[in-house]
């Protein structure tokens, strides 16, 4: 790729502490058959060896750019930081513990190019464990409909949302508001992108999620006390000190001004505004006892508490 083209693809890295598995992440990154692409990690501070290892990737290979943030911006001042397409067709976010098979930039980027209608694309998810050991296919719900409002629904209803680390268009990343500082706004994010258009999915596991320890999605699942609540909000934001009940708010206020943000039929953006409130009542009812409260957002929780889709106007 020449110094003066603007790369199809952005991949944005936001990356702290993350020696352990990021050579393979990047790896995976450089050795896929798309090649215009650029890769640009954010540090938000590592105390380990991650900033020697990225700059050694940096200084051999023309499409990695690493910076290495002056304080640390916490999970969603880093997310929104690498956000960065310019000029770039479409847009990915990398976690630096996950890996991507040889041809899935490839692959999302041709039903990308042949779908105009779609705002992103994605493919199964493998699960593997912290020494990458392969354990499942990931199952859930699937975000794609034709309908914006089933789309929607499915955004709040699914248990993980891998999708997040698709590959999005550009004009429509650009769109949406940045990751809020409350825990969980990645979700909101993603809402934002699929209000837009669907999602193409490849029906091949393409991706790899890593499930270990020190991953946050751990600790989420791990969370029976509200001092672990504490700690994710702390991770994702670290100066924007709240309650889950507090996260709760700002999390419904966001859904809700989104659904008025995009374009859609009226009889669309009412559907959207029933599933929220339908949504939002549930969610209470789990979050009106302390032994609820901070399992709020906990996939464990939702995993047995996805309900039946509304009945959706013709």
């Amino acid at each position: 790729m020449a110094n003066n083209c603007q790369p199809r693809v952005f991949i944005g890295m936001p990356v702290y502490n993350g020696e352990k598995h990021i050579r393979e992440t990047i790896d995976s990154i450089l050795s896929q058959t798309f090649t215009d692409f650029q890769l640009l990690i954010s540090d938000n501070g590592s105390t380990d060896q991650t900033g020697e290892i990225c700059r050694e990737y940096a200084e051999r290979d023309e499409r990695v750019v690493y910076c290495r943030q002056k304080e640390n911006l916490g999970m969603a001042g880093n997310f929104n930081y690498v956000v960065q397409p310019n000029g770039a067709d479409y847009f990915k976010w990398a976690a630096h513990d996950d890996t991507l098979e040889p041809d899935y930039l490839l692959k999302c980027v041709e039903l990308l190019d042949s779908n105009p209608s779609l705002a992103m694309a994605h493919c199964l998810t493998n699960r593997i464990s912290d020494d990458s050991t392969w354990l499942e296919i990931y199952k859930d719900l699937g975000l794609s409909s034709s309908r914006v409002s089933e789309r929607f629904w499915r955004v709040l209803w699914t248990v993980n949302i891998y999708e997040i680390y698709g590959v999005i268009r550009s004009e429509a990343i650009e769109k949406t508001r940045p990751v809020g500082t409350f825990f969980g706004s990645e979700r909101n994010r993603l809402a934002e992108v699929l209000l837009q258009g669907d999602i193409g999915y490849l029906k091949e596991a393409l991706f790899s999620r890593r499930d270990h320890e020190s991953s946050l999605t751990a600790l989420h699942l791990d969370s029976k006390e509200n001092d672990n609540f504490t700690a994710m909000q702390e991770a994702h934001a670290p100066k924007a000190k709240m309650s889950s009940i507090q996260v709760a708010v700002l999390k419904l206020n966001e859904y809700f001004e989104s659904i008025f943000r995009f374009p859609m039929p009226w009889s669309e953006r009412i559907s959207c505004v029933g599933i929220l409130l339908e949504w939002s009542v549930r969610r209470l009812l789990e979050g009106s006892s302390e032994k609820y409260r901070v399992k709020l957002y906990s996939t464990a929780e939702s995993m047995m508490k996805i309900p039946e889709p509304s009945k959706l106007s013709a």
